[in-house]
């Protein structure tokens, strides 16, 4: 209990440092992180990413379910929330801007991925950095992998529909603030 009143005052802190980057108050609670993880087909994932990884909640349960190292590309923009990632999953490799995903695969040698968990906060968000990591899941996910974001809102419905053969939404309740998870799947090459 402890770590997670600490974990959020350390996000609360970096949320009114800056709202457009960390995007919310608080860090998710475990009735979203259950709904988010519940969505992956664990067996079939050998590679996945996770964009604004923030304290590391949905880190921990990547790692507890994926493992650590080569199969985990973990980002967090804000300094002071990618040490703390750092310093809990030393094995973690943790990068900074998600746009730098296709050409950290490539140094890697990671062809595809078969996941990616987004916690980014599309709504505020500036509409070319949304367009620009949206053609990154383009590029990066595999034909029928899948994007798991949530958000606040339905803003995003829309453009992941655009982007993905199909999108499903569920809604969380038992979190500050509720919120919408979306399962977009990739279209399957034909």
């Amino acid at each position: 209990m402890t770590s997670r009143v600490n974990e959020g005052v350390i996000f609360l802190r970096r949320f009114v440092g800056a709202p457009r980057q960390v995007g919310s108050v608080m860090p998710s609670s475990p009735y979203l992180t259950r709904a988010m993880m519940d969505k992956i087909e664990w067996n079939d994932v050998r590679c996945m990413a996770e964009l604004g990884a923030g304290t590391g909640v949905f880190t921990r349960a990547i790692v507890s379910k994926l493992g650590r190292g080569e199969n985990l590309l973990v980002f967090e923009i804000d300094p002071a929330l990618k040490a703390l990632i750092e310093a809990e999953h030393l094995g973690v490799a943790v990068y900074g801007d998600a746009q730098e995903l296709p050409q950290i695969m490539r140094d890697r040698n990671i062809r595809q991925l078969d996941c990616v968990v987004s916690s980014l906060p599309f709504a505020v968000l500036p509409p070319r950095v949304t367009a620009a990591i949206l053609d990154v899941l383009d590029k990066t996910l595999k034909p029928g992998g899948k994007l798991i974001a949530y958000q606040y809102s339905t803003h995003m419905k829309p453009y992941f529909e655009k982007r993905f053969a199909n999108v499903k939404i569920s809604f969380v309740l038992r979190n500050v603030p509720p919120a919408f998870v979306y399962e977009c799947t990739k279209a399957r090459e034909s």
